[in-house]
């Protein structure tokens, strides 16, 4: 996805955001409104309109977001990327930056280890799940048996070089017998900087750690068997290893916070003497 808040520009407006809300809390973080921006009923609202909101784009058919039409205007096109849904995954942000820097404020580490794994993992799965689009490519590679291909086709239109090539080296389509319907196919392909694999769909191939290669179907107006032609779709996201880190942290924060509460219930529990 092609956009002014790209990498770089999405890194540093965050980093300064980050220090902004940073010396809002050092400064005015025991005023009344930003107590109240950092509270538990703030979350549960920023939340809870979330919910609805994703609940009504996912329920609104594409047909009705057209040019002019209130749905379009609302962003129901593609609702992820509306300025409803951003602006709402920006207050929940702007909230968790608030609640975490008050409690790193406080030097309260063990005591807080739960509550920071938590939110701090919570956080940066928000930050790749949202800024982190801005640096997501999508694109369409025609890779057949013939000739190496080295580029793909984005949405808009552009081309872009993949930066090693493909060739079809075998294709396999499974039909269903009773009408000849198409069931599963399988492709295996050949990548000159990792050599032969196999790919499916709904089982991809990651070149790079940041680079998935999917299967999305071959070209019906030629004989499979005869010239093999497969369509990969190519998705890069370098904000992968942070989606990951955040689910980590937030793993690890339900642990503690399930160890710690269990201590705590066999800490209170009375102890009966033995007969």
């Amino acid at each position: 996805m092609s956009s002014f808040f790209s990498f770089p520009v999405n890194l540093f407006l965050g980093f300064g955001i980050l220090v902004l809300l940073w010396v809002v809390e050092s400064e005015w973080g025991q005023h009344r409104i930003v107590r109240r921006l950092r509270s538990a009923a703030v979350a549960c609202w920023l939340l809870g309109i979330t919910v609805v909101w994703s609940i009504i784009g996912g329920l609104v058919p594409p047909q009705w977001a057209v040019d002019g039409s209130l749905w379009q205007a609302l962003g129901f096109g593609f609702f992820p990327s509306s300025w409803g849904f951003r602006l709402l995954i920006g207050c929940l942000l702007a909230h968790l930056s608030l609640v975490i820097i008050h409690r790193f404020r406080l030097r309260q580490y063990r005591r807080d280890a739960s509550f920071l794994l938590l939110h701090t993992g919570l956080w940066l799965a928000l930050v790749a799940g949202s800024v982190g689009t801005f640096d997501r490519v999508e694109g369409r590679a025609v890779v057949t048996s013939e000739a190496e291909c080295t580029t793909m086709f984005l949405r808009d239109g552009r081309i872009l070089p993949l930066g090693y090539g493909i060739h079809l080296d075998a294709f396999d389509v499974e039909r269903s017998p009773a009408d000849g319907s198409v069931v599963q196919y399988t492709a295996t392909i050949v990548v000159d900087s990792v050599g032969k694999h196999d790919i499916s769909v709904n089982n991809p191939f990651g070149i790079r750690w940041y680079e998935d290669l999917y299967l999305t179907g071959f070209d019906h107006r030629h004989d499979v068997e005869r010239q093999p032609v497969a369509i990969i779709m190519v998705v890069r996201e370098p904000w992968k290893p942070v989606t990951m880190a955040g689910i980590l942290l937030l793993a690890a924060g339900m642990l503690s916070y399930a160890f710690r509460r269990s201590s705590r219930i066999s800490r209170q529990s009375p102890h009966h003497p033995h007969p």
